[in-house]
């Protein structure tokens, strides 16, 4: 196999012949799939309608906090911890708001500007851009999930939140790299940890009948679609590699742990954030102490679409990651149209 104008040629019958790409099928059955699946194409209105509320039903589920147990936050009143939890689910959904727009959106801005030898194919596009439409509403779905809480829950103003540590650490990767087309791959690898990843926390909401039912509707109908953008992402990434020279190739092996790193990072400055704004005592002691636990270390995390994504990569003995089996919850990236 060679690259020859972004094309992928092998050599057959004596001469080399262009292939129409290497996962062609399976990108045209997740492309020709997208107006039956699509949440925006098919759940737009449910939005819109009447949701059920009630006061006593939490934001936020209890067992995905990882001090729930701490006595210092047990000692909290119960509307300081009902705070917490509103907390978390708003800052949840800011996070996703950002991922979106800083991790996601640039790598797919990447593609659709032809950056990348192999992003002009017809199928390749209309993927992409699919996506890009669907992280579009995903971002205003979120956006109504923080309205509609703070309006039920009274919460007039809310604490500036740190940078997501996901961009501090591609921020960080990137003024690294001197040349622009390195630059250009680590963005590119960052969004398809993103959409291969993103699973495993919606999953857990979308799943939970404790929380009000609009968080959980809101993260089903987010989940459904990045199954499916899981599946295409990796399909993208493999025809685009394959175009990749040598260099271009060298860096995205480099860059593959290092985002995966950043997307298994918890991070406790936002935990520690929320605990300030709902006046618990002993907030510093409660993130001291979960420091220490592999909870306060890392995230509940799937790889397991990442980890498809390598081993269709056929990279699996070049990354250096150590990935955690995959959890009984997980809905995984199958989605193949």
């Amino acid at each position: 196999m060679r690259e020859e104008s972004g094309a992928v040629t092998t050599w057959a019958s004596g001469g080399w012949v262009e292939e129409d790409g290497i996962g062609s099928a399976t990108l045209r059955r997740l492309v020709e799939a997208w107006p039956r699946r699509a949440a925006v194409a098919t759940s737009s209105d449910v939005l819109g309608g009447p949701a059920t509320y009630d006061p006593r039903v939490p934001d936020y589920p209890l067992r995905m906090v990882p001090f729930a147990q701490h006595p210092r936050f047990l000692a909290a009143t119960g509307e300081q911890r009902r705070q917490v939890l509103t907390g978390l689910w708003i800052g949840y959904n800011e996070r996703v708001i950002a991922t979106e727009h800083l991790i996601a959106e640039p790598a797919f801005d990447l593609v659709m500007r032809g950056v990348f030898p192999g992003s002009d194919q017809p199928l390749v596009r209309q993927g992409v851009q699919q996506a890009i439409v669907d992280e579009s509403f995903h971002t205003y779905m979120h956006m109504l999930a923080v309205a509609r809480t703070r309006e039920l829950r009274g919460v007039r103003s809310r604490p500036e939140q740190p940078a997501l540590v996901t961009y501090r650490r591609l921020r960080e990767v990137l003024a690294t790299m001197p040349e622009a087309w390195e630059r250009d791959v680590a963005v590119l690898v960052w969004g398809a940890v993103a959409e291969t990843c993103i699973n495993s926390l919606l999953a857990l909401l979308a799943r939970d009948d404790s929380i009000q039912p609009m968080h959980s509707l809101i993260t089903t109908l987010h989940l459904r679609d990045e199954t499916a953008h899981g599946s295409v992402v990796i399909e993208v990434v493999r025809e685009l590699h394959a175009r990749m020279n040598a260099d271009r190739r060298r860096a995205l092996v480099r860059c593959l742990p290092l985002a995966l790193e950043a997307f298994a990072e918890q991070d406790l400055s936002t935990l520690r954030l929320e605990l300030v704004t709902a006046g618990v005592e002993g907030a510093d002691e409660i993130i001291g102490d979960l420091r220490a636990t592999p909870a306060g270390r890392r995230l509940v995390r799937d790889f397991s679409g990442a980890q498809r994504m390598i081993e269709q990569l056929e990279l699996t003995h070049a990354v250096d990651f150590d990935f955690p089996e995959r959890p009984e919850w997980s809905p995984g990236v199958g989605v193949r149209g």
